[in-house]
């Protein structure tokens, strides 16, 4: 009974060792999440989406993922914000969708 303890202890603790490395590299260049009011000298670029196979209690971690997948590919497509659509998280996924926008550089001394 106590090898059984061990051995379902360690299956557990080596089971959320891997669920904590699996995840993407962070997301490290100049696209920031913004909010759709301050958009209004944006250029719309257009949506991107993603969908994760995690969803329930690890939909967070989920989102987490997409929407640092989501940054790299707004960097990618030339945007400079995103603004956030709630996630989706359904029965067997978690969906994000992003607005993309480019908007001008803010002149020095500009408040």
């Amino acid at each position: 009974m106590t090898h059984l303890r061990l051995i379902l202890l360690l299956a557990a603790t080596g089971g959320l060792a891997a669920c904590g490395t699996m995840s993407s590299p962070r997301y490290a260049g100049s696209v920031v999440a913004s909010e759709t009011g301050a958009m209004a000298r944006c250029q719309y670029l257009g949506d991107i989406s993603g969908s994760s196979g995690l969803s329930g209690f690890f939909a967070l971690k989920g989102a987490d993922d997409i929407r640092q997948e989501l940054l790299r590919r707004a960097d990618v497509q030339g945007a400079t914000h995103v603004v956030w659509d709630r996630p989706d998280a359904g029965y067997t996924s978690t969906t994000v969708v992003a607005k993309t926008y480019r908007c001008p550089p803010v002149a020095q001394g500009t408040p």
